[in-house]
């Protein structure tokens, strides 16, 4: 399988669409066991699928770092709408308040551009797949 990439990173190689996050090693560990439990259960098309994956991959690497229970997240802004769909796949759970938590702290820090997210929305699947499979 073709390595995934940080598709943002591939398409806007522009520091300020990052985030860094500071968050418990237990909500961490929820959201990834959320992932690696839920998405292939999901309908979902290959541009999830890849995300899914990569997000999996983000945490997974985090966590390695983790330091006195607290795990330091670089995460790029354009995985709000993946981590969106998974809220809504747990909606009233309890691995939904985690996941939530983190959409609810990445909205905060990323309200001002907000239309940089939807640059990668509006292409069309077969890019979005090529960008984030790097095939």
């Amino acid at each position: 399988m073709a390595s995934i990439v940080d598709f943002y990173q591939y398409k806007y190689s522009r520091n300020n669409y990052y985030l860094n996050l500071i968050f418990t090693k237990d909500k961490i560990i929820n959201i990834k066991k959320s992932i690696d439990e839920g998405f292939e259960d999901l309908f979902i098309n290959k541009e999830y699928e890849y995300a899914y994956k990569r997000l999996q991959q983000l945490f997974s690497e985090a966590l390695e770092k983790e330091e006195k229970g607290y795990v330091h997240l670089k995460i790029n802004k354009c995985y709000l709408k993946y981590l969106k769909n998974l809220y809504f796949s747990y909606y009233n759970t309890p691995e939904s308040e985690d996941i939530k938590e983190l959409i609810l702290y990445m909205q905060f820090l990323t309200n001002t551009e907000s239309e940089s997210l939807s640059k990668f929305t509006t292409l069309n699947e077969a890019t979005k797949i090529n960008i984030l499979s790097y095939i």
